[in-house]
Parts: structure tokens; C-alpha cells; sequence
């Protein structure tokens, strides 16, 4: 196993190269752009002001997203294990990310997935079964993903472009009848980068004009809803290259092209050591700087910046942060890890979502054995396989329930109000056995 210090030495050092970051652009971006001032006034049932009053003001809420993905819902084997994951999502998270992949919504023509009665496919529940539990829990639902024609099922005509065009229509009016209005974002297109590596795409992924098609039916069928593009891989070429690199000129040219997006996503995988086929390989990737270079805030507030020029509404939509060994220390290093960048992240001002993807060790994509491709390798959990937490997740969890949020006791003046700066998201107020809701938004 690969030395513990050693292993802080390459993961962490760009957070203490960075204090100009950290300790300054950080906590000054938190404070700027994450929190709203407030003032409440008192009065009794006349009118007349409640003075020198003592005031509980609680945070309920966060407008901010955190989100994860929820393809674990009630898939586990015992009833325990569903309870206990149904029990966690909701006390961690307030966005979940819904899955629609298309071979697995639709594994036999005509007959999709939609009921939360339908035959169970591992890791990839029903959505209906996800919207329901979402929405007796409180939680957005976003949808992923409309195209993602790496996973198109056997049954399609994937050589006829005609074919597949009219198929793709159909799967946008279907979903847009069953859940446009009900979820938060809809994830349009999906890891276009990357289709030079599928084996199972079709003739829609060597469209020209691609996204201008995708992003046309998408506004003609989910017309008032939120539209994401979303993309993999892109973080270190968009922060080395900025306006010349390949997401921010796809994004431009689909934009000039007519494209209504909504908001930009980008995935945030360190699928540290999830491809080595021995421990000394496995060694070899975790000791990786390029690896490392993920963690390196410089480089999280370069593609920020960049892509921020859009003026457009950034998201991670999927972060996979890895444990690079076993124990405590591991955990350890995980944790800080998560902790830095989603305090830079936090702290910028276009991004308004952050997805954590695998949450739990042990339930993770693993590819066809040819792609020797297993993301339980990295242990990117924030939760051990009997979904016990890790140190990652209780560090994740002080940060969105103790730093970044706000309960405070005032009193009142003699006017009877009273004047805070807090996190935006919905509040209560109590005092004297009376109590009222409220909020502070952008």
C-alpha cells in the first residue's frame, strides 16, 4: 500500500500552494455569493413593534444543490439496506439524479420502465419509483439523460440514421408527457467527447449537426423546463486552454448555432486506479500527478472562470473523489480532498449544483471485461459497502449543515426588528411560543 504521506504529499499540496486561494478568494466568494441579508420586523396583533424580543432564527433549507445520484434506490438485497439508504439520501442530499439510460428504460421495444412496478434492472430503478420517493422527501429530481447514445439498446436500428431519428423523437415526446414540469433539469446530451470510444453508439452520434438537432427537440418538447449540456474529461483542457479548448468551442458554436442551454454541466471523475489490472499499476496511477492536477484548485477556478463567460448556470454533475488506500489515514485524505474542492466550488459564482456520483463502495459501474473498466476500484464512495459513513461523508455533511448554513439567537431593537446575513434557503423564526416561515434568494 502506497505511503500515506506521501500519497497527502501529491493530492494535497496545490491547497497549500494556493493560500491567496483558500484562505482569501474562497471564504470571500462563500460569503459574497452564497449568503443574502435579511431583516424581519416584529409586532404584536395592533401592531405595535416587538421590542428587545429574543428571536430563534433556524436555516431549513439550501437553494444551493447538493446533489447525488440515486441508482441505489431500493436495490439492495435486504429491506434494512433500503431503509437505511432511503433514510441517508435525504439527510445528505436535495437533488437526485435520475437515470434514463435508453437500453435500460427501454430494454425491449415498446415496453419501457417507466412504473415503479417494473421489472428491476440493477442500478437503474424506475423513474417513477425515484420521483415518488423524491417527492415525498423534498427532493429535485433532474433527469439523465436524453441522448447518451453510448447506451442505445440490441434491439435498435442503430446503422439507420432516419430510423433512429424518428426513435429519438418518440423517446423525447414520452418522457415529455410523463415528467416535463416534474423535474428540476433535463440533461439534453451527454459525453459527445467521448463517442470515439463507444462501441455501441449509433448513426445520431455522427450527426454534424448533433447538438443543434438534440437541443431543437429537446426545446420543442421540454420547451419550459431546464436544459443541460453535460460533458466528461473536459476540466484540466478547459483550465490549460480556456477559450480555445474543445468544450468551451463546442459550447460556443452550438450557442451560435441557435442552441438554447440552460445551464453547462461537467463531470469531475477521478477514477483513480479504476482501469489497473495489478497492485504495482494500481500504485502507479494513485502516485499520478496529472491525477492529481483534479485536485488542484488553480486548476477547478480556471475552468470555472472560463466557462462562467457563458453567463450561464455551472454544474458538477458527477464527482467521483477516490480513497486511495485502506483505513482511517486513506479516509482521511478522501475527506480533505472532498472538503477543498467543494469549498472552491461553493465559493464560485456561476456554479449552482454539485452531484456526487458513487456514493456508496461496492456499487459502482463496471464495464464489459475487454474495457477492464471498474469504478469500485477507486472506492470513490462517501459511504462503506454496509453504508456506514466514511470520513468523506461526515466531513460533506458538516460543511452543508454546520459551516454553510446559519442558526443564530438575536433580539430585537426597539423598532422591533432584527437584521442577519444568511445562507439562501428557506428559514424559521420562533420567539415567545410564535413562530413564521421565510426565506432569503437570490
Amino acid at each position: 500500500m502506497a505511503d500515506i504521506k506521501e500519497l497527502r504529499e501529491i493530492w494535497l499540496k496545490k491547497f497549500e500552494e494556493h493560500p491567496e486561494l483558500m484562505k482569501k478568494r474562497v471564504p470571500e466568494g462563500i460569503e459574497k455569493y452564497r449568503k443574502g441579508d435579511c431583516k424581519i420586523r416584529l409586532t404584536d396583533e395592533s401592531g405595535n413593534p416587538l421590542k428587545n424580543t429574543e428571536v430563534r432564527v433556524d436555516q431549513k433549507t439550501h437553494d444551493f444543490q447538493f446533489g447525488a445520484h440515486i441508482f441505489m434506490l431500493d436495490e439492495f438485497d435486504t429491506e434494512e439496506e433500503n431503509k437505511k439508504f432511503r433514510d441517508m439520501f435525504s439527510q445528505y442530499f436535495n437533488l437526485a439524479t435520475i437515470p434514463f439510460y435508453w437500453d435500460t428504460l427501454e430494454p425491449e421495444e415498446g415496453k419501457p420502465r417507466y412504473d415503479k412496478n417494473s421489472k428491476k434492472i440493477y442500478r437503474r430503478p424506475a423513474p417513477d419509483l425515484c420521483l415518488e420517493y423524491c417527492n415525498e422527501k423534498g427532493i429535485k429530481g433532474k433527469l439523465h439523460c436524453l441522448v447518451y447514445d453510448k447506451f442505445t439498446a440490441d434491439w435498435m436500428p442503430k446503422d439507420d440514421l432516419k430510423e433512429m431519428e424518428r426513435l429519438y423523437e418518440k423517446r423525447f415526446k414520452e418522457i415529455s408527457e410523463r415528467y416535463s414540469g416534474k423535474l428540476s433539469e433535463f440533461e439534453v446530451i451527454n459525453e459527445t467527447l467521448w463517442s470515439r470510444h463507444w462501441s455501441t453508439a449509433s448513426e445520431i452520434i455522427k450527426k454534424p449537426d448533433l447538438n443543434e438537432w438534440a437541443f431543437s427537440l429537446a426545446e420543442k418538447y421540454f420547451g419550459n423546463d431546464t436544459l443541460v449540456i453535460n460533458e466528461g474529461g473536459v476540466n484540466t483542457d478547459v483550465a490549460d486552454n480556456g477559450i480555445w479548448s474543445t468544450y468551451y468551442l463546442e459550447i460556443e458554436n452550438a450557442i451560435k448555432k441557435g442552441c438554447r442551454i440552460d445551464k453547462i454541466g461537467m463531470q469531475h471523475h477521478l477514477f483513480t486506479g479504476c482501469t489497473a489490472k495489478t497492485p504495482e499499476e494500481y500504485e502507479g496511477h494513485i502516485k499520478s500527478s496529472e491525477g492529481a492536477r483534479f485536485a488542484d484548485p488553480e486548476v477547478s477556478f480556471k475552468f470555472l472562470d472560463t466557462l462562467g463567460r457563458f453567463g450561464l448556470p455551472l454544474e458538477l454533475t458527477e464527482v467521483t473523489i477516490p480513497t486511495l488506500g485502506e483505513g482511517e489515514e486513506y479516509e482521511e485524505l478522501q475527506a480533505e480532498i472532498i472538503k477543498g474542492l467543494y469549498s472552491v466550488w461553493f465559493s464560485h459564482p456561476s456554479v449552482e449544483t454539485i452531484v456526487y456520483w458513487n456514493q456508496i463502495d461496492g456499487h459502482c459501474y463496471v464495464g464489459d471485461p475487454d474495457s477492464n473498466w471498474n469504478e469500485n476500484r477507486c472506492r470513490g464512495g462517501l459511504f462503506h459497502h454496509d453504508l456506514t459513513p466514511k470520513k468523506s461523508a461526515l466531513a460533506l455533511k458538516k460543511l452543508i449543515t454546520e459551516d454553510w448554513h446559519t442558526a443564530l439567537t438575536l433580539v430585537t431593537d426597539e423598532d422591533g426588528f432584527i437584521e442577519f446575513r444568511g445562507f439562501y434557503g428557506d428559514y424559521t423564526a420562533e420567539w415567545k411560543g410564535s413562530s413564521t416561515s421565510f426565506g432569503i434568494h437570490k
